[in-house]
């Protein structure tokens, strides 16, 4: 499909119930209210074996000017990692107006080979909200994979959230807080100290509008997580 025919596409997919939803959760009005399911089956048409990736990454730019948030969160899915370059993923970063958009962001600078690099500039307590709020989603994603990355850098990342968070902007300290998580869930060492800096935190006070999200407690949130680990290895 052209940049036109997609764009149809999503005014087409949109709805009024999801419009309310998105904008209770802060979208704003430059929307056209398609949910992550519609969002999901529209991204086979551009993502999998033998799909032009250079063609759907030029759609992805051409679908993130526009700064319509649909358009944006479908960029983000069918934008090509390898052909993402750092200027533009700052710029794509520097865009971010909305907490959703921003985590899907990160879901794709995770598979850049500067993901890492970034992450300083991003999680500086100078940088906007929804900066922030990529970085700290970028370390989620990173905590989360199976990779080489050893328990130390882990930690070092965790203490040094730790000073920020009650006094980072909302959702900045929501994503901080989930990094924890994902921190805390990737080894029973880093669990400890995890929880540890629970303790000393207490409770996160994060502000989700007129929603019913309710803030993960890390502790209880961990719990979770390693019962499921447990569960799975016996």
């Amino acid at each position: 499909m052209t940049f036109a025919e997609t764009f149809e596409q999503l005014r087409a997919l949109g709805s009024e119930q999801t419009r309310k939803t998105y904008r209770r959760h802060g979208a704003g009005d430059n929307l056209f209210g398609v949910s992550f399911a519609a969002l999901g089956q529209l991204k086979k048409e551009f993502v999998g074996r033998g799909k032009d990736k250079t063609q759907a990454h030029e759609l992805a730019r051409q679908l993130w000017q526009t700064q319509n948030i649909d358009a944006q969160l479908l960029a983000t899915m069918i934008a090509d990692p390898a052909r993402l370059t750092e200027a533009e993923a700052r710029a794509w970063v520097a865009d971010c107006q909305w907490h959703c958009v921003s985590d899907s962001l990160a879901s794709l600078i995770c598979q850049t080979p500067f993901a890492e690099a970034h992450l300083q500039e991003l999680q500086a307590a100078t940088a906007p909200e929804q900066s922030q709020r990529v970085g700290y989603a970028i370390l989620s994603r990173l905590a989360q994979l199976a990779d080489a990355r050893p328990d130390v850098w882990f930690l070092a990342q965790a203490e040094a959230i730790e000073p920020r968070l009650h006094q980072a902007p909302n959702r900045a300290k929501e994503a901080m807080n989930t990094a924890l998580i994902a921190i805390g869930g990737r080894s029973e060492e880093l669990r400890q100290h995890v929880e540890h800096i629970a303790d000393r935190l207490g409770p996160v006070s994060i502000d989700h509008g007129d929603t019913a999200c309710q803030t993960f407690e890390i502790k209880p949130y961990l719990a979770k997580i390693w019962a499921r680990k447990h569960a799975v290895k016996a």
